[in-house]
Parts: structure tokens; C-alpha cells; sequence
């Protein structure tokens, strides 16, 4: 039984921190020290909200918009986004073109599988509008200091290609990208060369996820900026 399920998120940091373990929330905070406040937050994948509660503990200033498109989980975004304030939900699936798709329900590993299919009836899987970054960034008022939080398990460049201009005009974008091809996902050297192409470098790792079966690094969540970003303009060691 995993206990830690049960206890409250800040215990759950406290005992990370410790353990010396890297957090998505430390690394956060060290984007913020290193100088970023980002105008708006995008958090493709939000899921219950969870991302996006602890993005706005970090930057309380920015515009949040939770993309998600599952159904049964509008009510509970809906009510984290009043609960935040400046605050939206977007309940779509992102990919490269506006339309449907089909969606395969499963917890945190919920993705698109596929194109509209009306005649699946298996209770996992249902058909789901689909939206891009490009229609939905200037829909919302983001700039280009802004942050881009993809994890779409596997979806995360097809999202990208439907952004338009936004590829390469957001200054931060936080993606999971995986190291083993267990599904029909693109690596880790994939997802470099799309970054890199559109003017992105790495910047930061926010923690690694490893397989079972032989404790092999299977996805990484990496924080890309644009070349041009203050961020990584300083040389310096200390």
C-alpha cells in the first residue's frame, strides 16, 4: 500500500526535500531566483489541477489557462481556476489541427490514440475536441514571456506543430520527453531536434521516471528556453 498517497502535498514536499530528491516546485522557484516571471502559464495536461496549483504558488502573478479535455474532471478544474483567480480551463485536447480525436481514459496516462471513431463504444475510450496553440494562446492573451507546461504522453511535439508562430516565440516550455520507445511516442533526441530547430536549448531537469521491468531512465521532464533568453546569457560560474 503506498502510504504517502494519503498525506497532505506540503508533507509530501517537506519529506522530497529531504530525501534530497528534485522537485518540480524547487526547480520552479530556481527559474523564478534565476529572474523569470512569466506573463501566463499554459498547463496542456492538467488533469486535476495539481501542475497548476503549484505553478501558482510559485508565480502568483501570472495567467493560468489548465487545457484538459476529459469530462468527468471540468468540475474540479473549474473550481481549482475559481479558487485561483485569473484563471481558465480550455477543455480540449491539444494536437496540430482543430477537430476530434479519440481519447484513451487512463488515470495520469490519459492521451489522444487517434482520430474521431463514433463507433468505439469501449468505455475507455471517447471522442474529444481537439485544439491548438495557436488558436488558444492569443484566445487568452499570452505573450511571449510566458511558460508552456506539455505533458500530453507523447503528444507533447504534435502539440507543438500546431502552435504556429507560438513555436519559438514562448520563452520557456516544460515538456516530458521519454528515453524508451514503449508506445508510439518520439525520443528523447526527437524532441531535441524539434526544440533546437525552432531556436530552444535545455535548460533545466525536473526530475526522471524509470521503467519497472529493469529500472531503465524512461522519461525525464525537461525545461527548454529560447536561445535569446536572459536566462542563459550569463557565463559566469559564480
Amino acid at each position: 500500500m503506498n502510504l504517502l498517497r494519503y498525506l497532505p502535498e506540503s508533507w509530501k514536499v517537506s519529506l522530497r526535500r529531504r530525501a534530497g530528491v528534485v522537485t518540480q516546485h524547487d526547480r520552479l522557484q530556481n527559474l523564478r531566483g534565476a529572474g523569470f516571471e512569466p506573463t501566463h502559464i499554459l498547463d496542456g495536461g492538467a488533469y486535476r489541477g495539481e501542475w497548476a496549483a503549484m505553478a501558482r504558488s510559485v508565480f502568483p502573478g501570472a495567467q493560468l489557462l489548465l487545457v484538459e479535455p476529459q469530462p468527468s474532471l471540468q468540475a474540479g478544474l473549474q473550481a481549482r481556476c475559481r479558487q485561483f483567480g485569473r484563471a481558465a480551463v480550455a477543455p480540449v485536447a491539444l494536437g496540430r489541427t482543430p477537430g476530434e480525436a479519440t481519447f484513451l481514459l487512463e488515470e495520469t496516462n490519459s492521451r489522444i490514440v487517434g482520430g474521431p471513431d463514433r463507433t468505439t463504444a469501449a468505455p475507455d475510450r471517447i471522442t474529444v475536441p481537439v485544439g491548438t496553440l495557436a488558436e488558444l494562446l492569443p484566445a487568452h492573451g499570452f505573450t511571449a514571456r510566458s511558460l508552456l507546461k506539455l505533458d500530453l504522453q507523447g503528444g507533447e511535439l504534435e502539440a507543438l506543430a500546431g502552435a504556429g508562430e507560438w513555436f519559438g516565440k514562448c520563452e520557456v516550455i516544460l515538456a516530458e520527453v521519454s528515453w524508451l520507445r514503449i508506445g508510439p511516442v518520439p525520443l528523447i533526441g526527437e524532441v531535441l531536434a524539434a526544440l533546437a530547430e525552432r531556436g530552444y536549448v535545455p535548460y533545466d531537469i525536473f526530475g526522471q521516471n524509470y521503467r519497472p521491468l529493469d529500472r531503465a531512465l524512461w522519461q525525464t521532464d525537461l525545461l527548454f528556453v529560447r536561445h535569446d533568453s536572459a536566462l542563459i546569457k550569463n557565463s559566469s560560474w559564480a
